[in-house]
């Protein structure tokens, strides 16, 4: 069943460097039922190879493939494609779809469009940022994170994580691979994936939290950033083991901290503190999202989501998913530490975060 039309649609951002198989992965998956109601658009030049399920050309940038998705090739404006497909899908001159996905091209950096989906207001009430899901090259992967910096910010965005070609690679490569990934993004799940077969739900529910079907994230992320510490530190201890400092990884500059508060917080002082540090630090903010229990109504708490200068409108949960109703927020960073956060944070909301949980 789709959605009725006035409610806004899902649209998951699928990402990934070149060769990391996202081809692969989004053929696999139109050629499932459960993506028949999806509308695809490759964001400016693509490489994805549809030609071979093309069977319907319903205007010079759309069209319907056999599996009943439609498709189009943007090379200029996704806000554009976006509003073009809702309009042609309310006067019903399409098939209705339930849910779109947004390919990028291998080489995008993938904040600006981030930055499209989540703030434009001319898209905002059709449509709604799902999740991002990223492919990494098991094989090849730490050589791109290592030359390039779109690869770690890919990787660091993502609210999923696909490695991809994890049937060629060596175990122990892929070990540090994956140990490698979970640094970079403590948050995301790592799922391995062989010729592209992934499982639709775990895509399409790629979203960093859903209230109706699951418990809070933050609990998983607290112990992998606990396991990633702890990592770590066995490394610096241990010269035998063969790890050692490369200038050349772009990934050095990125971090991730977790912030854990008892007490709740004013709403206003909280959100002028998130409207100071998207003013000031945005460019540096790869991705925030959190639960933050507020004074006015404590058993009620408050969802963040940001990338860099945007923050989707936040809004309340009718009651905490779990038992630990505590304030957590994640932050996914690029040159910027933990203590600048935690001082400013303290300066504007007057409280401090717990420090225990910091990944260095």
């Amino acid at each position: 069943m789709s959605e009725p039309l006035s409610a806004p649609l899902p649209i998951t951002l699928l990402t990934g460097f070149l060769g990391s198989g996202k081809t692969t992965v989004l053929n696999r998956l139109l050629g499932r039922p459960e993506l028949s109601d999806t509308a695809v658009i490759i964001n400016e030049f693509g490489e994805i190879g549809l030609d071979h399920l093309l069977v319907e050309k319903v205007s010079e940038n759309l069209r319907v493939l056999n599996s009943g998705c439609l498709c189009c090739t943007v090379r200029g404006d996704l806000v554009d494609a976006l509003r073009e497909l809702d309009e042609r899908r309310t006067r019903g001159e399409v098939a209705p779809f339930s849910r779109v996905v947004v390919e990028t091209t291998g080489l995008a950096d993938p904040a600006p469009v981030l930055h499209t989906l989540m703030a434009d207001p001319a898209i905002g009430s059709g449509y709604r940022l799902a999740g991002v899901v990223t492919t990494v090259d098991a094989v090849n992967g730490a050589a791109t994170l290592d030359r390039y910096a779109e690869a770690v910010k890919q990787v660091a965005v993502a609210d999923r994580l696909l490695l991809t070609k994890s049937d060629l690679a060596d175990a122990r490569d892929l070990e540090s691979l994956s140990g490698r990934l979970r640094d970079l993004n403590p948050g995301a799940p790592i799922q391995c994936v062989v010729d592209g077969r992934v499982d639709p739900s775990d895509v399409l529910a790629a979203g960093w939290y859903d209230p109706l079907h699951r418990s809070s994230d933050v609990h998983e992320w607290m112990k992998r950033e606990r396991h990633a510490a702890e990592h770590r530190a066995h490394e610096h201890e241990s010269p035998a083991h063969g790890h050692r400092h490369d200038a050349s990884r772009h990934d050095e500059h990125v971090q991730a901290h977790c912030f854990v508060l008892e007490e709740a917080v004013g709403e206003a002082a909280f959100a002028h503190w998130l409207e100071l540090m998207a003013s000031m630090r945005g460019e540096r903010l790869l991705r925030v999202k959190g639960l933050v229990q507020l004074a006015d109504r404590p058993g009620e708490p408050l969802v963040v989501h940001g990338v860099q200068h945007v923050f989707h409108p936040a809004y309340r949960l009718p009651h905490w998913p779990s038992d630990d109703h505590r304030t957590r927020i994640v932050f996914i960073t690029r040159d910027l530490d933990r203590g600048e956060i935690a001082r400013t944070f303290h300066k504007f909301v007057g409280a401090r975060p717990m420090d225990t949980l910091a990944i260095a």
